[in-house]
């Protein structure tokens, strides 16, 4: 019998160094749906940073500033540079579901040779070998849908779901890339459910749109970095206006602050080779699906007449064929 392997997967801070990536090791089949899933103590740390006396948040930061130096550090040292006193120290070490200092080194150092042999070394040659860049690609998808369901947060996607299915517009909105190309994807996903969606990706029809919105409208926005000034204008906009602005972007930044609710993702990516694709539009388009599927259940009755229809128009077009998706 063949042993089961965990799932490979990639984790990080906006704005911190490579030494700070860490990947998440995570069985699915063993997660609880509603639980929160912390796949590294690195992950850990970040989801309660929010709950942190300033004490311990100056002990987090010095951690996250250099987790390789930290595995190495003592307790006087790591106090030093926190400039916070020992047993602070010690207490962080608790907070963070450790047995005390010893236990969270060994710990970040778990974390960081798996990081070490997941993250740093696929991405360090380009491979020429096609079964070595299926791998590479493969083990940077896994990495990032583990990050993303780590980070999910069912009450936001379910807050997020009941705005969609109760609003007179939505308006999905990404700028570049892979946010743009996700905008559209949502577009394409949320119509078939008699919704009245339109996707836009040009700067100036965001910003008209945010204009025209009322409290009866939705803004549904993907983000990698969470910067983009006409997304974050759009937003703030719209929401003025009493729109629910509902954002898939970095915590913490710019855009989450103006949103009124917020799907949270983080994938750190390797921006030294262009030629590796980003691996942030799988974690976009795993929350984007999360939803569609939560508005879907919502608005089924209603719109099984028309999904019905519309098969059978595809029907007409191309004739049977098995297991094909509706619209797609």
């Amino acid at each position: 019998m063949k042993k089961k392997r965990d799932v490979p997967g990639g984790s990080g801070l906006g704005g911190v160094s490579a030494r700070g990536v860490i990947p998440l090791r995570l069985s699915v089949a063993n997660s609880a749906p509603s639980a929160p899933v912390y796949a590294s103590t690195i992950d850990r740390i970040r989801q309660v940073a929010g709950e942190l006396n300033r004490a311990e948040h100056r002990v987090a930061e010095a951690i996250l500033a250099d987790i390789d130096l930290a595995t190495r550090t003592t307790t006087k040292q790591l106090a030093k540079r926190s400039g916070v006193s020992e047993p602070t120290v010690i207490r962080f070490a608790r907070r963070v579901g450790c047995s005390g200092f010893t236990d969270l080194k060994r710990r970040l150092s778990q974390d960081f040779a798996t990081a070490r042999m997941f993250v740093f070394s696929d991405h360090a040659v380009i491979s020429r070998d096609p079964e070595v860049v299926a791998s590479q690609v493969y083990e940077a998808t896994a990495q990032a849908l583990a990050y993303s369901f780590a980070q999910r947060d069912p009450a936001a996607l379910e807050r997020a779901a009941a705005a969609i299915d109760a609003a007179q517009r939505v308006f999905c909105m990404g700028t570049g890339g892979s946010s743009a190309n996700i905008a559209q994807e949502a577009e394409n996903r949320l119509f078939r459910f008699d919704i009245r969606v339109s996707a836009l990706i040009d700067s100036y029809r965001q910003l008209i749109a945010a204009a025209t919105c009322t409290a009866q409208d939705v803004l549904l926005l993907f983000s990698v970095t969470g910067r983009p000034r006409a997304l974050v204008d759009s937003a703030s906009m719209a929401r003025e206006a009493g729109a629910v602005v509902i954002s898939v972007t970095r915590a913490g930044s710019p855009l989450a602050q103006a949103s009124t609710i917020l799907l949270p993702l983080d994938i750190p990516d390797n921006d030294q080779h262009f030629e590796i694709p980003n691996r942030s539009r799988y974690g976009q388009l795993y929350m984007m699906d999360c939803l569609a599927t939560l508005v879907a259940s919502r608005r089924q009755e209603q719109s099984a007449p028309k999904l019905r229809r519309l098969r059978a128009t595809l029907l007409q077009l191309h004739g049977w064929t098995d297991q094909q998706p509706i619209g797609d």
